[in-house]
This record gives C-alpha cells, structure tokens and sequence, in this order.
C-alpha cells in the first residue's frame, strides 16, 4: 500500500498524525505551564520562609544585646531581693 493508491488513507493518517500532535503539545504546554505557576508559588514564598544571612546575624546581635538588658535588669531585682 502506498500512499499515491489510497489517498483517502493517506488524508486519514494526516488527520490521525495532526490530532496526535494537538493533544501530545496540549499535554506539554500544561506541564510546562504547571512548573512554571509552582516556580512562581516558591517565589513568592521566598520571603517568607528564608532570610539572608546578613539580616539573621543583625537580628541575633540585636536578640542578645536585649537579653543581655533582661539578664542585668533580673541581676538587680535579684540583688534588691537578697539585700533585704
């Protein structure tokens, strides 16, 4: 069978290939699509859930000096209540 015989066969496996190439680029443009709306998700996450460094070691210098006020505020409340 050759395709110059039958060209109604020859239109049917065109159709059959157009078909099967719509719905094999329909599947790839919605996995494409749905990494790209999960890619989009982590962005926009990012600042929520990281910090760059810079910012956490300010943070933690800030954390310590504060509880280092605590700890000499608690020392003399602690000291004014052995003296008595």
């Amino acid at each position: 069978m050759s395709i110059t015989k039958h060209p109604v066969m020859a239109l049917e496996q065109l159709i059959l290939v157009a078909v099967s190439l719509v719905s094999g680029g329909g599947w790839l443009a919605s996995k494409i699509f749905g990494r790209l709306h999960e890619m989009d998700n982590r962005l926009d996450r990012m600042p929520i859930e990281y910090v760059l460094k810079s910012d956490y070691v300010r943070d933690m210098h800030y954390m310590s000096e504060e509880f280092k006020g605590i700890n000499a505020k608690l020392d003399k409340l602690v000291d004014k209540l052995l003296e008595k």
